[in-house]
């Protein structure tokens, strides 16, 4: 087996022991804040899951998926901060256009970040032209920190909530029963906003 092979095999065991809890917490931690790079539902899901279990501590479970969290939305800025020296981008938006959304965004950065936080759809768009047009950083991870932590600590609580009243009286395993309200939040979000975009079409 070549050495690719042996790391390739390695990585896939080391994976199939935190799902399986069999790994550290430190390293199921790790593992819930990188799935948040992917899927943040997916993330949260099973953080509450591994949690119930008792395989992690709840606060462990939450600073990993939150801090994952918060540095995706860091990227996003970084992503437009990178964008503004692309040379064309640069000639056409840099300037007294960008001055102006800098001063607008900042004015509204609270709402701004917080709105995006709930808002399907609204993050890329807000922390990468966040990026673009030079936001101050500091400000910007304050309030991006702030929004994770409700949004990812109010996930939790209505998802642990939810799913003791569903082990109690549908008889589910807790681990299952915690992670159904995300898995559902998850899917129901993109179902209603196809819904929403046929009627839309669908008008005359």
């Amino acid at each position: 087996m070549t050495s690719f092979g042996v790391e390739l095999s390695a990585l896939s065991a080391w994976f199939q022991a935190a799902l399986a809890g069999m790994a550290a917490p430190a390293v199921i931690a790790l593992v819930l804040a990188l799935t948040t790079l992917l899927l943040e539902d997916l993330a949260i899901a099973a953080g509450v899951a591994l949690a119930t279990q008792g395989l992690i501590s709840w606060e462990l479970s939450i600073a990993a998926v939150g801090g994952g969290i918060a540095l995706g939305d860091l990227g996003l800025y970084a992503m437009g901060l990178g964008a503004t020296r692309v040379p064309w981008l640069r000639k056409r938006y840099v300037g007294d256009k960008s001055t102006w959304a800098r001063e607008q965004i900042v004015r509204r950065l609270p709402s701004a970040v917080l709105m995006a936080r709930v808002v399907p759809g609204l993050r890329l768009a807000t922390y990468t032209a966040c990026g673009f047009v030079r936001v101050p950083i500091v400000p910007f991870t304050g309030w991006v920190i702030l929004a994770v932590t409700l949004w990812t600590v109010g996930l939790y609580g209505l998802s642990a909530a939810i799913g003791q009243a569903l082990a109690k009286h549908l008889g589910l395993p807790p681990p299952l029963a915690v992670a159904i309200p995300i898995l559902v939040l998850a899917a129901a979000v993109p179902l209603v906003r196809h819904l929403r975009t046929r009627f839309t079409t669908a008008r005359p």
